[in-house]
């Protein structure tokens, strides 16, 4: 089984009862429990074993000496960036920024702008995106009637789409390391160049990015995500009547006399130390090592923002020692999800699943101008099936490096990397067992597989139009005309669905918050008179 299509079955299982029966554990689960299965030949007491050694594994090290920190740093940064948002909300800082924003900003519109310009800003790693952005928007984005599910569409979609873009995020040494993987031996091309480079015609990304930033300001959204955002404004439930899948209990005193800078100092300093420890490692030992950098810098947020607040009485020493409990209990669902999904993740490993995409690449390998918008298709399905975009790129993006071995740097070589990097980002941003989804739905505090099926179709329309782009770019050996290409789908895309969608009445763009507050006086006034 190892090496074949077999390696990607305890994925598609996962997948599929996720889907079928909406239960994220149990299907988790059963999938970790299938590929355990297979590794034991079909012993179930040794693949217990094989399972909880694995999982095991994927938290510390392989026992033969080589460790495995980073999955085990990123449950520390995530630990202290739920203590973080405990904090600042019981001090009042998040309460403050909605009442700012509530006065200066008057529209649906602009709160969604806001929301995109915040996670277009915390661009340096994406689960500190993530977790940021949904913690200060969602309870402004609640009061502006935004459906949970859009907030977490826009906070997923934003979170893998900027990070793979910025030079200086955690993912850039990541890939710059993995394309340099593929190097031929003597080879004097550089790694971190031709990443460069690949960032010019990451078309998924960058359509991505700019799909969000157009329909919000058209007041556009499409298929389930629309219906989300029309019963949100109705009814004024951003939930939908769906319960979140990582609901958490909030019912902590907030400080009423809370102020901005109670906000914007933790966050600023989340981002100063994290920077400061990635430039420090990267001196140190030429790596940047992001998920340690992104542990110490919010542990030392979390210190620092104690200090900011036990001095001014904005929260006493034992309201800030009780916010470690209530931190860790908001987020102990997503430990849950990410480690069953890492084991899963290890366990499609073990089986060799590098192997099988390899011998699918090796197949195509020699239509060349094809090979981009090959490549893309296969990263998407490595990517949702795996739930993992460094897996994908980490297994991919070094098995076509050497199919241009006589082309470094060509403009079919960069196109063809580009094309694995965008799909795996698609495959991240909609899978149901990737950290992005798992996280995104937490912090937005929706219904999972509610939010995985209305994002998925919205994906695929920026995914058709960057195929077209891969596809037009690899034919003619030429990356203007793939972004041509890309850009001539993406404005028909647009113009037609905004023409589509103004003449059925469908554009949700015309609602301000004093529309709403008109719909409480008259519903008021309803009842006195009653």
């Amino acid at each position: 089984m190892e090496g074949t299509f077999w390696a990607i079955v305890p994925a598609l299982v996962t997948i599929i009862i996720a889907l079928a029966f909406k239960q994220v554990y149990v299907a988790l689960f059963v999938g970790v429990f299938t590929g355990a299965m297979m590794l034991a030949g079909g012993n179930p007491l040794i693949a217990f074993e094989r399972l909880f050694k694995i999982m095991a594994n994927t938290l510390s090290g392989s026992g033969d000496g080589v460790y495995n920190f980073e999955h085990g740093a990123i449950l520390i940064f995530i630990l202290m960036l739920g203590i973080l948002v405990v904090l600042m909300n019981k001090a009042g800082g998040t309460q403050a920024m909605g009442n700012w924003f509530s006065k200066k900003v008057r529209s649906r519109k602009g709160i969604l702008g806001v929301t995109t310009g915040f996670g277009v800003l915390m661009f340096m790693d994406d689960y500190f995106n993530r977790l940021a952005t949904g913690s200060v928007m969602r309870p402004i984005t609640d009061k502006y009637r935004i459906s949970r599910v859009k907030l977490a569409f826009i906070i997923g979609s934003l979170s893998v789409s900027v990070c793979i873009l910025i030079p200086i995020s955690s993912w850039a040494s990541a890939i710059a390391s993995t394309i340099n993987n593929g190097l031929p031996e003597g080879s004097t091309a550089n790694a971190f160049t031709l990443y460069l480079e690949s960032v010019a015609c990451n078309f998924y990304p960058i359509l991505t990015i700019i799909f969000i930033v157009v329909t919000s300001v058209l007041g556009m959204d499409f298929f389930t995500i629309r219906k989300r955002e029309k019963t949100a404004i109705e009814t004024g439930d951003v939930t939908c009547g769906k319960q979140p899948t990582f609901a958490s209990e909030e019912n902590y005193a907030v400080n009423p006399r809370g102020k901005i800078i109670d906000l914007v100092l933790p966050i600023l300093a989340m981002i100063v130390f994290s920077i400061g420890f990635m430039f420090f490692f990267n001196a140190r030992y030429g790596d940047m090592l992001a998920s340690i950098s992104l542990a110490c810098g919010s542990t030392l947020a979390v210190i620092f923002t104690m200090i900011l607040y036990i001095p001014r009485k904005v929260l006493t020493f034992a309201e800030c020692n009780k916010s470690f409990g209530d931190g860790f209990k908001s987020i102990c669902d997503v430990f849950m999800i990410l480690i069953l999904a890492w084991t899963l993740a290890d366990i499609c490993s073990e089986l060799d699943v590098g192997t099988f995409v390899s011998s699918i690449a090796s197949a195509m390998g020699d239509a060349k101008v094809l090979l981009p918008a090959i490549m893309f298709l296969i990263a998407m399905g490595t990517s949702f099936a795996t739930g993992s975009s460094w897996g994908t790129f980490g297994i991919i993006v070094p098995l076509v490096i050497p199919m241009f071995t006589t082309e470094i740097g060509s403009q079919l070589q960069i196109l063809t990397v580009s094309a694995v990097l965008s799909g795996a980002v698609f495959g991240d941003q909609v899978s149901p067992i990737s950290d992005a989804t798992i996280l995104s739905a937490a912090t937005a505090q929706c219904d999972h597989m509610d939010y995985v099926k209305a994002q998925l179709p919205v994906a695929l329309l920026n995914a058709v139009v960057a195929f077209v782009g891969f596809l037009a770019g690899g034919l003619t050996n030429n990356i203007w005309v793939g972004w041509l290409a890309t850009l001539v789908g993406f404005v028909v895309l647009i113009v037609v669905s905004y023409f589509l969608q103004k003449k059925k009445g469908q554009l949700l763009s015309k609602l301000t918050l004093g529309s709403f507050e008109e719909e409480k006086d008259v519903a008021s006034t309803d009842s006195h008179a009653e």
